[in-house]
Parts: C-alpha cells; sequence; structure tokens
C-alpha cells in the first residue's frame, strides 16, 4: 500500500491523503510532525484530533470512513500556533498507525503557500562584491597597510607552534597545501596586548602575546593565501602589515543539538569553520524538550529514553522524523575529545542544560520527579504539557546538582550555561508541593541555588535573559535574545550582557519573506545585509557591559541540512565581523567580496 499526504495552507490547513495502492484502509489514524503546532481549540473538519504533543499531531477520519483506492480523505486544520509564513513550516513527515498498531510510512509532499515554486535551497548569491587593498578578508582587520605583490606561495616553512591550525587548514581546504619546505619562512615573534601583527617581507613574521594571538595571525595568513590563490583580484603582499585585535571578548556561535542530532564529525567541521572565522564560543545547546543529548553517569535513562523520538515512545516523533526510533547522545568521553580540538583552534565550549523549564524529555525520562500530587496540565509556548521542573519536588535539586557536577567534570571552561528560559507562568500551579509559590519565585530559588554552586566551584554562570531575577549580576553573563531594549536595561543593572537578537542573529529566521524560503519568521526575517549591518552597541552607557555577541542556530527545521547550509551562511560571517571588527571599519560591498571564498557546510553532511 502506498499513501501520499498532500497539504497547502490559505490560512487554513488542508490535507488530504491519498491511497494510491490497491487495497483499502479502514480504522486507522494519521500522525505528523514538522514545526507548526495545532491549536486544538480551533475546530478541525472532517477529522478528530486524537492527540498533540508539540509539533505531533495525531488525528482520525469520522466514524466508518473507508480510504478505497484511489480516494482522498481530505480534512481541514482551522488554526495553528503561529501561520505558516515558509514551506519549512509546515509538516515534514507522517505515518498512519493501522488498527493492530503497526505504523505505515506516508510520503509527504511539499506544501504548498499560494505561490508558484519550489524550494530554494542554493547559497546564498551576495554578489561579486569590492576587494580593498587586494585582500579578502572575514572579519577585516583594525589596520591594514599592505603594499606591492608578489607571486604566490606554494606555502610557508612553519614553527612547530602552527600544528593546530595546520589541522584546521586540511580539514577545511581538502586538498590545498599551507606548509611548503621550500616557500617563505614565518617566524613567530612576541608582543604585548591582546590581538597580533602581521609582518609581509622577505621573511613573514606573526607577533603575538600568546598562542590565542598567534593562531589568530595564522587565520589571517591564511585567508591571504587562499584569497591570492583564488581570486584573481587579489594579491599575497610584498611588504606591509595588518595589525589586529578583536572588538569583543565574547564572539560566539549557539548550536541546538536537541532539535536534531549533529553527528560529531559535523560538530567538528562547525568548530573549524568557526575558527576560520575568529569565533571563540561555543554554546553547545544539549538539552531541551525534544532530547537529552548529555551523557549522566547518575541517570542513564536521560539517554537510554530522553535522547530518543518515535512512535510508542515516551517522546514521539518530531520536526520531521517518522515512526521508528530517531535520535541520539554524545558520551562524556566524546565531548572531552570535542572539548580538547576546540581548544587547540582558539574556542571555548560553553555547555547548556537547560533548567528548569524545556526539561519535557527529561521528566519523560525521569517521571519520578514529578510531583505525584499534581493534577491539571499547563502548556509551554512550545506547546509540551507540564515540561518543567518543579523546585519544590524535594529530588528536583538533587537531580540538578547531580546532573552539574558531571557537567562541570566534561567541561572544564570558565562558562557553564544554566538555561533558565520561557517557564510557563502557571507551571507548577496544581502541584500541592509548590502551594503558595508563584514560578518566578520557584524558579528564582532554584536558579540562586545552582548560580552559588557554580561560583563555589569557580565558574561563571551564564543564562537567557529570563533568568536574571534568580541570578545576580556577580559572575555571571546573561544573553540577551528578544529585543535590544532588554540587553540595555541588563546591563544598566549590571550585568555583563551577550546580544543574540533573535530579529538579527537568530540563524533559523528566514533571509526573507518568501514562501520558498527555507526557516521561520516568528521573529522576522534577517536578510543577510541586515546581520551584517546590526550594531549590538547602541543605547549602552557603560559599553563596558557589552561582553560580546552570538549568533544562534536552532535546529528545529533543520533535519534537512540543505537547510542548515543556506539559512547559516554566510549569516555567520556576518556575526563574526560584528563581534571583532570596529563599526566604521565595516563595509557590506567588501564583507560580500570575502564571503565567496569562506568555507561552508560540505554537501552531504559534516
Amino acid at each position: 500500500m502506498t499513501l501520499r499526504l498532500e497539504q497547502a495552507w490559505t490560512g487554513q490547513w488542508h490535507f488530504g491523503l491519498v491511497n494510491e495502492g490497491a487495497a483499502a484502509l479502514a480504522g486507522f489514524t494519521l500522525c505528523w510532525n514538522g514545526h507548526c503546532k495545532v491549536d486544538p481549540a480551533a475546530g478541525i473538519e472532517h477529522a478528530r484530533l486524537v492527540r498533540r504533543v508539540s509539533n505531533f499531531t495525531e488525528v482520525a477520519p469520522p466514524e466508518g470512513f473507508v480510504l478505497r483506492p484511489g480516494a482522498a480523505w481530505r480534512f481541514v486544520i482551522g488554526g495553528v500556533n503561529v501561520p505558516l509564513r515558509h514551506w519549512t513550516e509546515a509538516a515534514r513527515a507522517a505515518y498512519v498507525v493501522l488498527p493492530g498498531g503497526a505504523t505505515m510510512d506516508v510520503t509527504v509532499g511539499l506544501c504548498g503557500g499560494g505561490e508558484a515554486g519550489e524550494p530554494i535551497l542554493g547559497a546564498v548569491d551576495l554578489g561579486e562584491g569590492r576587494i580593498e587593498q587586494g585582500l579578502a578578508l572575514v572579519p577585516w582587520p583594525a589596520h591594514v597597510a599592505v603594499a606591492g605583490s608578489r607571486a604566490v606561495p606554494d606555502g610557508f616553512v612553519l614553527p612547530d607552534a602552527a600544528a593546530d591550525f595546520i589541522d584546521l587548514f586540511q580539514r577545511l581546504f581538502h586538498g590545498e597545501a599551507f606548509a611548503d619546505p621550500a616557500g617563505p619562512v614565518l617566524r613567530r615573534a612576541v608582543r604585548s596586548g591582546p590581538g597580533y601583527s602581521l609582518g609581509f617581507g622577505a621573511e613573514l613574521t606573526i607577533a603575538a602575546a600568546d598562542a590565542e594571538g598567534f593562531f589568530q595571525g595564522l587565520v589571517t595568513l591564511g585567508q591571504v593565501l587562499r584569497a591570492a590563490r583564488h581570486d584573481p583580484r587579489c594579491r599575497f603582499p610584498a611588504s606591509g602589515e595588518i595589525a589586529d585585535a578583536p572588538r569583543f571578548d565574547w564572539r560566539g556561535l549557539h548550536l541546538d543539538v536537541a532539535r536534531q542530532f549533529y553527528a560529531m564529525a559535523e560538530l567538528e567541521h562547525l568548530l573549524a569553520v568557526m575558527a576560520w572565522l575568529k569565533l571563540n564560543r561555543f554554546h553547545l545547546h544539549l538539552t531541551d524538550d525534544e532530547a537529552w543529548r548529555f551523557e549522566v553517569k547518575a541517570y542513564p535513562a536521560l539517554t537510554d529514553i530522553g535522547a530518543w523520538r518515535g512512535h510508542g515512545l515516551p517522546i514521539p516523533p518530531l520536526l520531521g522524523s517518522g515512526a521508528a526510533a530517531r535520535g541520539g547522545f554524545y558520551t562524556q568521553d566524546d565531548l572531552r575529545r570535542l572539548v580538547a580540538l576546540a581548544a587547540g583552534w582558539g574556542i571555548e565550549i560553553i555547555p547548556e542544560i537547560d533548567v528548569p523549564g524545556h526539561c519535557f524529555a527529561a521528566l519523560a525520562a525521569l517521571p519520578g520527579l514529578r510531583d505525584a500530587g499534581e493534577t491539571g496540565i499547563c502548556w509551554s509556548v512550545q506547546a509540551f504539557p507540564d515540561n518543567a521542573l518543579n523546585p519544590a519536588v524535594p529530588a528536583v535539586m538533587e537531580f540538578v546538582e547531580l546532573v552539574f557536577d558531571e557537567v562541570l567534570d566534561v567541561f572544564p571552561g570558565r562558562f557553564i550555561h544554566v538555561g533558565g528560559d520561557e517557564v510557563p507562568v502557571e507551571a507548577w500551579a496544581s502541584s500541592p508541593l509548590a502551594a503558595g509559590r508563584d514560578a518566578a519565585a520557584l524558579q528564582a530559588s532554584l536558579l540562586r541555588h545552582l548560580h552559588a554552586r557554580l561560583r563555589r566551584a569557580g565558574r561563571i554562570t551564564a543564562a537567557w535573559e529570563e533568568a536574571a531575577p534568580g541570578i545576580g549580576p556577580d559572575a555571571a553573563v546573561l544573553m540577551a535574545w528578544q529585543d535590544h531594549a532588554a540587553a540595555v536595561r541588563l546591563a544598566a543593572e549590571g550585568y555583563n550582557v551577550i546580544v543574540a537578537l533573535a530579529q538579527v542573529w537568530y540563524l533559523n529566521m528566514a533571509l526573507a519573506p518568501d514562501w520558498w524560503e527555507p526557516g521561520a519568521s516568528w521573529a522576522g526575517y534577517s536578510p543577510v545585509a541586515a546581520a551584517y549591518g546590526f550594531e549590538p552597541g547602541t543605547g549602552f552607557a557603560d559599553p563596558a557591559r557589552l561582553a560580546g555577541v552570538q549568533a544562534c542556530i536552532w535546529s528545529e527545521q533543520m533535519a534537512d541540512r540543505r537547510v542548515f547550509a543556506r539559512l547559516v551562511f554566510p549569516r555567520l560571517a556576518a556575526v563574526a565581523e560584528a563581534g571583532w571588527t570596529a563599526p566604521g571599519a565595516k563595509e557590506f560591498a567588501r564583507f560580500a567580496a570575502a564571503a565567496r571564498l569562506l568555507p561552508v557546510w560540505p554537501e552531504g553532511g559534516g
């Protein structure tokens, strides 16, 4: 039997399940998922809602309905949480459940939005751009004064300290050489202060105070070399100097590995791209409602159960997965290896275990963390039922302590991210253990306890902006994502702030409003020029409180890595330049020319 699901968006969601086989079908239900969430209160025509968990929906046809060969069952969903604006927000996977409980996959057609066309999945074209001083560099340096040109070297004679960079170069540019025993000699020198200087002449020199600065100079040299090799407008300078230092200490990228699982090879490739862009903070979002990806030896059920989605499992198929079990997690040894690789490239990994909200997967794995006397259902903004750890349950605090103890053991960096976002106002309203305490006070108590514990361990707490009531400014950094006014306000309250605004730097937002562009638009859409041109420092009374910038990749719609590639590149490079280059030195035409030479996502994955 062959089944096909048709869909179209007209302000309502129209479906047709077409029987392309030779046998009739009866007594079945239809399940689908994608990104959009059905509104149960909006009504359904010619179908009955059986179950909804976030973007997973199960419906049944009218009583006694038989889907005969060549026929279609057509029904209409009256409303959804957010109107569909892009094809990627619609159903991406579906299956039917047969009367005996077996499942059958359904072919899912693309959802039309009233506009003729097809998905736009190619690379973003910024045009030829403009080359300045014969160089194509991202991010653009603080000082460039070079002259003349010489034959493009086949490579360089390198000091031993360049080993990590050679590894990076070979990973990103297979078949190209950076080292050459017959090439110009690269000498390492010492200078004071952050950053580096790169001198051109008979002998090349990178002067830096430390290994980080030396590595940054190598990246610039590598970009100069590749541009001279691949763009006839560019040159390898004969003389002169590039002197440089970053604008912000925190130049970050966030990756959500809970909504979609990324193989280790993919994480390694993304780290390599970050290093090439001089990004130095990798915020790894390891847990969320949809999955728990971090191995916790004290609670093996977190990954035995919480890392997997599928039909009949505690976590249903979500975000483009079918009936078969799908998922994965990272062992602690996996993550230690990733930390070591990143450190060699000047990148600190910041792990995030999101508490107390976004814990549907954790609670599915460990239902004993719930208040057994709780009644009623509280729905999160992403339509998960009762997804927040209840701080009034004694076992919850022990759980949080043991989990973060293992996080501290795996991740040696300064920053540990605790989440703290999007806890529903009525999260524990029906919990007897939480009686008389509102959600905000309970969340603040948990975050305050965790923050103190991290401080005693010598770490700095990072969190989303909503965590401010439970985390004081001391030894903390907050990420402002909802609007720029929140960033300015938090800085005025004494917090060190990372600007990571959804409107411009959430890389899951679509590039344009067109239906056939991939992505989402709940925070608007963000073309490359907007991501490049946004100035994070506007409005800060004390600029020192602006600790840095961060791009965020939320993965709901990125099961198809072609979607990932179009949405992330070259916007990631635009954010990298915002974190490094002074506002007055930025120029989009120059960026557009250099972006053509940057590494992107390899075809077929990582």
